[in-house]
């Protein structure tokens, strides 16, 4: 990631992870574990949500697919 695309932000964190933060990370790499460590939460949040999504999708359309077919379904023709 580039330095110019990056905002700085103001937020609140524990003093334990603050403290844990100081400790274990550099301090010209905190911005970047920070960053990589948002992202991923990010995208896990994102595959939960999605997830959820089929998960209701099924219920609701009482379909006896596995997530695995459905996804498999969705991406046909795609590869």
């Amino acid at each position: 990631m580039k330095i110019s695309s990056r905002k700085k932000v103001n937020f609140m964190v524990e003093k334990t992870v603050l403290k844990q933060l100081m400790l274990w990370i550099p301090a010209g790499d905190r911005s970047d574990f920070v960053n990589n460590v948002l992202g991923e939460a990010l995208r896990a949040a994102a595959r939960r949500k999605a997830l959820e999504g089929i998960d209701a999708l099924r219920d609701k359309y009482k379909i006896k697919m596995t997530t695995a077919e459905m996804i498999r379904l969705k991406n046909y023709g795609r590869e």
